[in-house]
């Protein structure tokens, strides 16, 4: 956990997305919701977000959840609550009253989409003292400063700034398309388009004056009624209406998390120190976590409890809480909290959890220095 902040940003909030269902995670999210799948040895996949903010001066958080938001609510009670203002919209009374009375009095309005959940959630956003929103997701993994993103929105008198990353075209329609012209004004927005022409994509990390963007959600839901969405609906509508739209660069690592196989990648991606991550440390004995290099260990990451002169493991996460039995060969793989890797097992390329093991293909590429998955090379 992170304690205090950064010199604040002032009258912003941010709003975390955090209700996807995870499926594509598989049995990653059978007994938890995806915000809460542990990443990189030693947190919370909505670890980088929170603490971006934390980082950032960001002030006050609202999540915005929909599936097994108990237990997000519990975290973030137990892990953030000193570093951040926390707000729970409707269910914000937990704060100060017995989270079980709270749930079972309060009835969530439906939400089909994210910026349905934008509209659900106005009551607690639409404040006067706040003037701008700032919108995240609990499966983004980055490290960000959002303050000069903030003051170049502020500077520009932009009614929305967008982040954007640039990367192979051929990968381009796994994400939001963006272009912009030389005075760095959106000119182009296509939600996961069949032919790119761009390889600029939107990170799904943005900036809104407030004011703005409830103009237009306002009509669309009265318009359309629920079925909303931030990047299909509320974006384009803005943009075909002519208001200003900058971009802001991220030139260092982010990415989208969405999937088991990219899931498995960004730990390889890890060890072989292709990006610069610098992971929070929350989960519980994530405190002896280390890079090991000794003996039969080369290159792993994993608790300075485990016996590790027992068994032979390469290029491998094995997370607190994993049980590793003599005489096992580990290589290529990610170990997960509860997961077993029996005497005498060899385990090649594999996400191993409590529930399923996958197996993956993985090789180091170019000067891309990248870790490409047969999803990402068959786009």
């Amino acid at each position: 956990m992170m304690s205090g902040n950064a010199n604040p940003i002032p009258r912003l909030m941010a709003l975390l997305l955090a209700g996807g269902k995870g499926s594509r995670l598989k049995t990653l999210t059978k007994d938890m919701p995806k915000p809460l799948v542990p990443y990189a040895g030693t947190c919370r996949m909505i670890d980088f977000s929170l603490r971006n903010c934390v980082k950032s001066g960001v002030q006050e958080l609202l999540l915005m959840s929909k599936h097994e938001e108990r237990q997000i609510h519990d975290y973030l009670l137990e892990e953030w609550k000193d570093s951040l203002k926390l707000h729970f919209g409707c269910y914000n009374d937990i704060h100060d009253q017995v989270p079980e009375e709270v749930y079972a009095r309060v009835t969530r309005l439906e939400e089909k989409g994210t910026a349905d959940a934008l509209i659900r959630n106005q009551p607690f956003i639409d404040r006067d003292d706040i003037d701008d929103v700032l919108i995240l997701h609990s499966d983004h993994i980055y490290n960000f400063d959002y303050r000069p993103m903030f003051e170049q929105h502020k500077r520009t008198g932009a009614a929305l700034t967008l982040g954007f990353q640039q990367i192979p075209r051929r990968f381009v329609s796994l994400f939001g398309m963006t272009e912009f012209d030389a005075d760095n004004n959106l000119t182009a927005f296509v939600e996961k388009p069949a032919n790119p022409t761009s390889d600029y994509v939107f990170t799904a990390v943005c900036i809104f004056d407030k004011a703005v963007m409830y103009r237009y959600l306002d009509q669309m839901h009265k318009e359309h009624g629920l079925g909303l969405d931030i990047s299909h609906h509320l974006i384009p509508a803005m943009l075909a209406n002519g208001e200003v739209i900058k971009g802001f660069k991220f030139d260092d690592y982010w990415e989208d998390i969405g999937t088991t196989e990219r899931y498995y990648l960004g730990h390889m991606r890890l060890l072989h120190e292709t990006i610069g991550l610098n992971p929070p440390v929350t989960l519980p004995g994530a405190e002896l976590i280390t890079l090991a290099n000794v003996g039969k260990l080369q290159n792993v990451i994993m608790s300075r409890a485990l016996p590790a002169n027992q068994f032979t493991a390469k290029n491998s996460v094995i997370y607190p809480g994993a049980i590793i039995e003599p005489n096992c060969y580990i290589k290529d793989s990610v170990i997960m909290p509860g997961a077993t890797i029996s005497s005498g097992q060899e385990v090649t390329g594999a996400l191993v959890g409590i529930y399923e093991t996958e197996y993956f293909s993985s090789s180091i590429t170019d000067n891309q220095s990248q870790v490409v998955s047969s999803e990402e090379a068959s786009v």
